[in-house]
């Protein structure tokens, strides 16, 4: 195969864009810098002197603002949401979608952005100070965050495998390089020639082999996580810029090339151009928009808690939240324009059903489905592939650079509280290594349904249940009176009655995920997921145990709520809360 000049090029214009816009923004708040009055400065540079004193590195608003961006926007914006608009009435998921991020997923976001803010703590140390009791969900979220973190960077080493597929001329998925014998060259070049996946019955197989080439895209992807947070979050921050800035520069530049190819026009209507209304009254339909938009957004992981401990004194988390949820939201509309435009275009170039083409989610539409699509640009197809699956890779790394912060976060403050001197260097060194090993045995024959027996165990079901509790300990024991007071100091803003949080997270947001969880382990109860053989089911069912029973550890534990001082040692003296009603709250958790 020749190299496409085309496709490199595109590669090298999309990994400067993000260098390109820093510098831009850096160059500007210099110079708005340099108009400021010298007493400003001089304010400015005596406020950065009272922070410094404080062990707790800090980052600033836009920063702030993309790293949680970079979280929220994932691979699943593209490649799980338009298939569930397609699949389950159009606009009528939307409808629900959106109740769902209102109703459920921004509330959880919201009161995890002010309870990290306000105790500066990560998210074991914030449920430690609530109350003793609850270690036991953060230590519970630390492990899930840990097995989704071994397993999700596998799904960024495929698309890295295939950016370094699409600098091949032709495409080695088209039928062209695979020879006129291959019946579908798409499918047979990812079950074969990347996956190495096992046909037929699995219970017959081990794990089989080790894919080297996912294995070396793995290892790739792990030292990218380590250069990027060993060195401090300034360099995280400039990392994120191109994570983030990257993916809507190709999507913007992927959705007006996809618009214009024939067929398009179908795959539009069959994704948002009708509203089946009778959808509505299908429970079913309710329950994965709510998952949906509590898998994007991600609640539960306690990642918003570490991330806003990082945050300025005096940030406006309110406004961050909406900001993100809406961003969140919007990407994963508009992408859908994008997806579906092509996967119209492939309908009709092979004949078949716009429901034919859409018919999976995840890995089998983005590496198959699209993979296919993108061969109907024609000339244009390489540079295409690297847009899309360099997509993939940034909103994947930006999603992993949070998880794998959080994660590091609580390593280093459990090193401080033990009065251990270690770098955070060699903590995110031990990380990423720990994490590189417990993802080789995703990179075998047998990996990717192994991959999906952890995600659907471990990442899906504790989620919600993670998702559940959280709620009702902030209800119940952080409260409500002590958030809106926080962020009243910090910015001047009044928060919504108290009745209405107090409805929302202590009865909607419990009852929809708490529901949910249990109607997903009866039906695994019931049947085997997804039918795979026994040996598999029982690594679910061993890491949804070892998850509950880390949550159970520490129930019995007596004690008092730490709330007060920490609040008061961590954050700056005008933004000392007194709880409103503490005593009353405390006792009730």
């Amino acid at each position: 195969m020749a190299i496409s000049w085309s496709a490199v090029l595109t590669l090298a214009v999309v990994l400067l864009a993000g260098p390109f816009c820093w510098v831009l923004l850096s160059a500007a708040r210099r110079m708005k810098a340099c108009r400021s009055s010298p007493g400003n400065q001089g304010e400015r540079v005596g406020e950065e002197a009272d922070h410094g004193g404080c062990a707790r590195e800090e980052v600033n608003s836009i920063e702030y603002l993309v790293t949680l961006l970079g979280y929220a926007i994932g691979i699943g914006n593209l490649w799980r949401f338009p298939y569930l608009v397609g699949k389950w009435g159009g606009g009528a998921f939307v409808l629900a979608y959106l109740c769902s991020l209102v109703l459920v997923a921004a509330p959880l976001y919201l009161i995890e952005m002010g309870m990290g803010h306000q105790t500066r703590c990560s998210a074991l140390d914030c449920f430690n100070a609530i109350h003793p009791r609850w270690i036991g969900l953060g230590l519970s979220q630390a492990f899930m965050l840990f097995c989704v973190l071994s397993y999700f960077n596998v799904l960024i080493a495929y698309a890295f495998y295939y950016v370094a597929a699409s600098l091949h001329s032709p495409l080695p998925w088209s039928q062209e390089a695979s020879g006129a014998e291959s019946l579908n060259p798409v499918l047979t070049y990812w079950q074969d020639g990347v996956l190495g996946a096992y046909t037929g019955d699995l219970s017959r197989h081990g794990l089989g082999p080790l894919q080297w080439h996912l294995a070396a895209a793995l290892l790739v992807v792990w030292l990218i996580i380590f250069l990027s947070l060993a060195f401090g979050k300034q360099v995280l921050a400039k990392v994120t810029w191109v994570t983030v800035v990257a993916p809507v520069l190709m999507l913007t530049m992927l959705l007006v090339q996809s618009v214009t190819l024939e067929g398009a026009g179908s795959g539009i209507e069959f994704y948002i151009g009708k509203f089946d209304v009778n959808k509505l009254a299908d429970i079913q339909l309710w329950a994965t928009a709510c998952s949906q938009i509590l898998f994007s957004l991600s609640p539960g992981f306690g990642t918003a808690i570490s991330l806003s401990s990082y945050a300025r004194p005096k940030e406006d988390v309110v406004k961050v939240c909406i900001r993100v949820a809406f961003c969140n939201s919007a990407f994963s509309i508009v992408g859908g324009f994008a997806i579906f435009s092509i996967l119209g275009n492939l309908a009709l170039r092979t004949g078949k059903t716009m429901a034919e083409v859409a018919s999976s989610g995840g890995t089998g539409l983005a590496f198959v489905a699209i993979a296919e699509g993108i061969l109907g640009f024609g000339s244009w197809a390489n540079a295409v592939s690297v847009f899309f699956f360099l997509t993939l890779v940034a909103l994947g790394l930006d999603s992993t650079f949070a998880m794998a912060e959080t994660f590091v976060s609580i390593a280093d403050d459990y090193c401080r509280r033990k009065g251990w001197h270690t770098p955070k260097r060699r903590i995110v060194a031990a990380v990423c290594f720990i994490a590189f090993l417990l993802g080789l045995p995703y990179c075998t024959s047998l990996g990717s349904f192994l991959l999906d027996v952890v995600d659907h165990f471990v990442g899906t079901i504790f989620l919600l249940v993670a998702c559940c509790f959280e709620a009702l300990v902030f209800a119940f024991g952080y409260t409500w009176d002590r958030l809106a007071a926080g962020i009243k100091a910090a910015t001047g803003r009044r928060m919504p009655p108290r009745w209405l949080y107090r409805l929302l997270l202590g009865v909607v947001v419990p009852c929809a995920t708490g529901v949910l969880a249990l109607q997903l382990i009866i039906a695994n109860l019931r049947a085997p997921y997804e039918n795979y053989p026994v040996a598999l089911q029982v690594v679910g069912w061993v890491l949804l145990g070892v998850c509950v029973l880390l949550f159970l550890s520490t129930l019995w534990l007596s004690g008092e709520s730490q709330l007060g001082q920490v609040v008061s040692a961590r954050a700056e003296p005008d933004l000392h809360m007194t709880p409103v009603r503490p005593e009353r709250e405390i006792d009730r958790v």
